[in-house]
């Protein structure tokens, strides 16, 4: 990683044509880019590094340029190495929209935000093609919970009771996701992955994993945010703000307010149990203990769910009766051991 990291030190030297620059690391995120600023005279910039082994950096490129066209703030590529992973970006600054929320400013951002969605769910990718987000992916997604979350963080032994009884909360969260319109979906718009720009908009980042997915995939991701958490109903209001935005834009067939909720709800009970094995994951195999903080947050949006519908009213008792407990067990103990410090 080292000699990468010199590299690519180089490689941006030689892009911006000067020796004179300072390039200082920046806080990672949950993957395994890391991104650097570099101040040049009076210019910032930003560097990233995805180890090709890994990551993939094309994607990125391709989709940042096709959204500039859309009234997207997107960074700009200005230069790119796509054999060994090296990107050189415009610099978003560092104020996250995470850190600019409070219960006076959130309306205007979000009523913003979602005015993004629609424009994201509006675009095209010309030179690469953005996969679907078909069932065999949902499925995959899914097997987090059981094999990471339940199985490797909590020590639950996988009974054949227990995988028949995720095989058919599964099945049911499948067809709800697949019903539904399927346009360009970000998959990762939260408040972590939205800056707040000088002049006050928003620009998004993280977005090399767009697939084409339902319709309200990036509203839960952004109302039903992982590190934040907003009173029920308020998001049942800007859900509702979005429907009527849709209905405007004629994107979605003539079905009421409650229908579209309902889907709302089974594309987050998805997103937060997949949620719940990448922190898992991100614990376990990539010594990243930090996510364990929001998991009892990603709970309550898991049992918020499956709380209301009698379909799911299985799955709900063996959370509440099995998993809950387990789980509170298990941050409690990473708090004792001084490893994490549980929110």
């Amino acid at each position: 990683m080292q000699n990468l990291e010199s590299e690519l030190k180089q490689w941006v030297g030689a892009q911006l044509e000067a020796h004179d620059f300072l390039f200082a690391p920046l806080q990672g995120d949950a993957s395994f880019r890391t991104y650097y600023r570099v101040q040049h005279g009076n210019n910032s910039y930003i560097a990233m590094l995805a180890p090709p082994a890994k990551e993939r950096t094309d994607a990125f490129v391709a989709i940042a340029k096709a959204w500039k066209g859309y009234d997207l703030q997107v960074p700009e590529v200005l230069a790119w190495h796509q054999e060994h992973g090296f990107v050189l970006l415009s610099d978003f600054g560092d104020t996250l929209l995470l850190d600019r929320l409070s219960h006076e400013s959130v309306n205007e951002f979000y009523l913003h935000a979602m005015k993004n969605i629609c424009a994201l769910q509006s675009t095209t990718i010309l030179d690469f093609a953005i996969p679907p987000y078909n069932e065999d992916y949902v499925r995959l997604e899914l097997s987090l919970f059981q094999d990471w979350f339940l199985a490797k963080l909590l020590g639950f032994e996988i009974t054949e009771e227990i995988k028949q009884l995720y095989e058919e909360t599964t099945q049911q969260v499948v067809s709800y996701f697949i019903q539904q319109p399927q346009v360009v979906v970000h998959r990762d718009f939260h408040s972590r992955n939205l800056m707040v720009l000088q002049n006050g908009t928003l620009g998004l980042i993280d977005f090399q994993d767009a697939m084409t997915g339902p319709i309200t995939y990036d509203l839960v991701s952004l109302l039903k945010d992982c590190y934040i958490t907003w009173p029920k109903q308020d998001v049942h209001r800007w859900v509702e703000f979005f429907f009527e935005l849709l209905k405007k834009e004629k994107k979605i067939p003539a079905i009421d307010f409650q229908h579209f909720l309902k889907w709302f709800d089974w594309v987050g009970l998805q997103r937060h149990l997949k949620v719940l094995g990448i922190f898992s994951r991100l614990k376990l195999r990539d010594n990243k203990s930090q996510y364990l903080q929001h998991m009892p947050r990603i709970m309550n949006y898991v049992l918020e769910v499956t709380g209301i519908y009698p379909e799911l009213s299985n799955f709900h008792h063996f959370l509440q009766a099995n998993v809950v407990p387990q789980m509170n067990t298990s941050l409690l103990q990473q708090l004792n051991t001084g490893t994490q410090k549980v929110a």
